[in-house]
This record gives C-alpha cells, sequence and structure tokens, in this order.
C-alpha cells in the first residue's frame, strides 16, 4: 500500500460535520505516516486553524490558498488532491488549468452532503452543487454513507464508493462515575436534554427544535434541563430568535468541548430535516448520551430505533416527542441498556478503519 501525497482542499471554517471529518481523518492518516495537508482559502484560514488548533500539535499543515494560481502551486507536487465540497470542486477545476498536464494530480472528491438540497431548485448555486459531481474528469468519488452514495448516483448516474465513518473516540467517551443506570441525570437531578441549535442553516430546523424545547418544558417542568449549543446569544438574537429562561446556551463549541457538554446529558436532539450521516448523534451514543435522530438520510448507519437511540421522522412534532417520552418511562435498567447498545454501536466506529478504508481507495486511484 502506497502512501501518496495527499492534500484536501477545504474552504470552510470548520464547525461542521463535514469538516470535523477531514480533520479528524487528516490526523488519522498523519499517524499513519500519509504526509496530508488541508488548503484553506485565505479568508477562512484563521478561523480554521482557531476552530482546529489540534491540528497544528498534530502536525497537519494548513497551507493557504488566495486564488487559483496559489491552489495549482499547491497541488503540482502531490499525488492526490481531494474535494470536499461543492466549491472546492470548483476551486480544483480552476487550478488544474494552470498546472501542467502531465504534472496533474490525480482527483478525488469526498463528499460530506447531498449539496443541491442547500439551495432553491434552479438557482446558480444549486445548479453548481450539481454539475459538481460529474465536473472533474477522471475524479474518483467516495462518501461515508450508502444513503450519500445511492442518491448521488439515482440523481447523477455517478458510482460512489463506500469508505467507513469515523469517530473519534480520544475526546468521545462516556463519563460514567454514577453508572450505567443513571439515564435520568443533569443540572437539575431529571431529565438533562441536548439539544444542537444552529439558525443559520434552515435545514438544521432551528425553530422546530425551540418548538420541541419549550414544549418539553411545559411537559415536564422541574423534572428536565434544557441545554442547546452551536450558536452563540449574540447570533440567535440577530437571527430574532430568543431563548427561554428555562433554556441554557453553551453557544458556539469547539469540536473538543462538545463531549462533555454530552457527557452530562441523557438525550441528545438533532431535529433537522435530514442528515447525510448525523455525526453528532454518533458521537452523542459514544458519551452515553441517547440520540434522537432523523430517520431521513444516512443516520441508518448508526441509529436503530428504540434500540440504541431514535429515529424519528423529524417533520412530526408528535414522533419526537413521543421518543421523549419513551425513553423517560423507562426504568432505570432500561435505559442502561440503550447506553450499553450505544456505547458497544459507537466501539465500532474508530479513525484507524476508516483510514484504512480510505487508504485502501487511494491506492487504487494512484497506482
Amino acid at each position: 500500500m502506497l502512501t501518496p501525497k495527499l492534500v484536501f482542499v477545504l474552504p470552510a471554517a470548520g464547525g461542521g460535520g463535514g469538516a470535523h471529518s477531514v480533520v479528524q481523518e487528516s490526523i488519522g492518516l498523519r499517524r499513519f505516516g500519509v504526509p496530508v495537508s488541508i488548503a484553506v482559502p485565505a479568508e477562512y484560514h484563521t478561523r480554521f486553524v482557531v476552530n482546529y488548533p489540534e491540528l497544528g500539535t498534530q502536525g497537519v499543515p494548513i497551507p493557504i490558498y488566495a486564488d487559483a494560481a496559489a491552489l495549482a502551486s499547491l497541488i503540482a507536487d502531490c499525488d492526490l488532491v481531494c474535494a470536499t465540497t461543492n466549491g472546492s470542486v470548483r476551486h480544483i477545476a480552476d487550478a488544474l488549468e494552470l498546472v501542467d498536464r502531465a504534472a496533474r494530480p490525480r482527483i478525488a472528491y469526498y463528499i460530506q452532503d447531498y449539496e443541491p438540497l442547500f439551495y432553491p431548485p434552479g438557482s446558480p448555486e444549486w445548479d453548481e452543487a450539481r454539475q459538481s459531481y460529474t465536473r472533474l474528469p477522471g475524479c474518483t468519488l467516495f462518501a461515508k454513507t450508502r444513503w450519500l452514495c445511492n442518491i448521488v448516483y439515482e440523481n447523477h448516474g455517478v458510482r460512489v464508493a463506500k469508505v467507513e465513518p469515523s469517530l473519534d473516540h480520544d475526546i468521545y467517551y462516556p463519563g460514567l462515575s454514577g453508572g450505567l443506570s443513571g439515564g435520568l441525570s443533569g443540572d437539575r437531578g431529571g431529565l438533562s436534554v441536548l439539544a444542537m441549535l444552529r439558525p443559520q442553516t434552515p435545514r438544521r430546523a432551528p425553530l422546530r427544535t425551540l418548538r420541541i424545547m419549550e414544549a418539553l418544558a411545559q411537559r415536564y417542568g422541574d423534572q428536565v434541563g434544557l441545554q442547546v449549543f452551536g450558536s452563540s446569544d449574540t447570533k440567535l438574537q440577530e437571527m430574532g430568535i430568543k431563548l427561554s429562561p428555562l433554556i441554557r446556551n453553551h453557544g458556539s463549541l469547539l469540536r473538543t468541548q462538545v463531549p462533555e457538554v454530552m457527557r452530562n446529558a441523557s438525550l441528545f436532539l438533532d431535529l433537522s430535516d435530514y442528515q447525510a450521516f448525523g455525526r453528532t448523534g454518533m458521537e452523542s451514543m459514544a458519551c452515553a448520551c441517547i440520540p434522537v435522530v432523523p430517520s431521513l438520510g444516512g443516520s441508518g448507519e448508526y441509529a436503530v430505533d428504540r434500540v440504541n437511540g431514535y429515529a424519528v421522522d423529524t417533520r412530526s412534532d408528535q414522533q419526537i416527542l413521543e421518543a421523549v417520552g419513551h425513553f423517560v418511562g423507562l426504568s432505570p435498567a432500561q435505559q442502561g441498556q440503550m447506553k450499553i447498545a450505544a456505547l458497544t454501536t459507537a466501539a465500532r466506529f474508530t479513525i484507524t478503519r476508516t483510514v484504512l478504508s480510505e487508504l485502501t481507495l487511494f491506492d487504487s486511484i494512484t497506482q
């Protein structure tokens, strides 16, 4: 197996699941001896470094590119350049025009989501997202869920290779000082519910999330502790969202800060319209926090309804509330069984397994 010189092109400040995947898997690749870097546009670089300080300590460079010429110089001496978003596909296509054909690296696209769903149909952004899957001739596409592989093939007729999803067990692990049966624990000594609240991303359904949290407050009163993360108070106010005094906001958290909050919660709610994978739900499992995730999308890679979590139609408030009510109605021993099932599932997903699956794919590309 070869160890190709690899660069991921990631035009983002980070903070989302897709960027988390690239970061933790780059660290895993680096531990395997792969010379890997993550190229980030100049306008995102400072925030990216702040979001992922661990890259510096783990020896993963974060080169900056300001334009196509700068990116061309970065990728010219690489064996493999890997897109991560539809915007990065465009950046790579423009850069390749400036690289001598004989010196061009092999190309791959690590698909993190089905991005045409991000934009209004027929808009320029929608067109660019749709074209990204066929824009780079000879490109190898890969993704971490069967749902992503299938939706790209069904809509574009392009085969997508499947790699393993990754979970960073160095930071996502349970805190079991109260034992597995301590299912109802939290700030108020009762049920503790944690939700992801990202109003800047409509498909994450912020208004639905708030509506459910308010319903839980009314239903359970002082027996429930409600917490959210994902956006600062200032950002929420700018978006016209006012939190109930019963809801504690942890703000925008770094990847390494999220698990500590999860370890102090009983249930984690991701009430997005869909999830291409739903990384945060799987991460909550590794912290012995039971997830409620959308059944639409790729959560079936790990979530088994009422066994290790809850997979619900998030369009239905009733289904969401029934899932919470089901967990509350379980005995401590039954809640403990769900935690064991969640931890057992999470243990199957490791960075090592993911890196091995990616290296096998990269080896077939660069032969």
